[in-house]
């Protein structure tokens, strides 16, 4: 029972490392990991034997969290070559896309009020676009090697993750 800890999440999962993964393979692999190293297979087995399969099966959910999530998956991509993204020291300089939040929280916030609370679809599909906008930048940029773009494409989805997450919880 083991596995290379030192190996990144793409090679743990034997696939390309890449800004687009095959779901499918990754969901697979994942269930195969499950099966192998799961602690329910390990009931009787020794105490350091359970130990070994919860570190395990914990590394491989945290890579898997990590690969089926596009923006995690970035972060991380950024991170294999060694370019770290520190969340609380990063912030948007590019005085345009500043002015864009603010108008666009401003206008959330306004739609929320005047529509008791529901976003338009409109308004919500909108912001998506731009978050599906700049996951497409930071892949070019990425396969470009450039990566001081790639993490403030990183910074710009973040913040439109923000406000998706802004609008359910103010919708629930």
């Amino acid at each position: 029972m083991a596995i290379d800890f030192n190996q990144n999440y793409f090679q743990l999962f034997d696939i390309e490392c890449s800004t687009s993964i095959n779901h499918n393979l990754l969901e697979k692999k994942y269930l195969e990991f499950q099966k192998k190293f799961h602690p329910d297979r390990f009931v009787n087995a020794s105490d350091y034997e359970k130990r070994i399969s919860l570190q395990i099966t914990s590394h491989i959910n945290k890579a898997y969290e990590t690969l089926k999530n596009d923006y995690l998956k970035n972060i991380y991509l950024l991170k294999i070559k060694g370019y770290e993204i520190e969340d609380e020291n990063n912030t948007i300089s590019d005085p345009e896309f500043l002015t864009h939040q603010m108008e666009l929280r401003e206008e959330v916030e306004g739609v929320m009020k005047t529509l008791d609370g529901k976003i338009s679809k409109e308004l919500f599909l909108r912001i998506s676009n731009y978050k599906k906008n700049y996951f497409k930048e930071f892949k070019d940029n990425y396969n470009n090697n450039l990566l001081q773009e790639a993490s403030k494409n990183i910074m710009k989805i973040k913040f439109y993750m923000s406000i998706e997450s802004d609008i359910k919880r103010d919708v629930e």
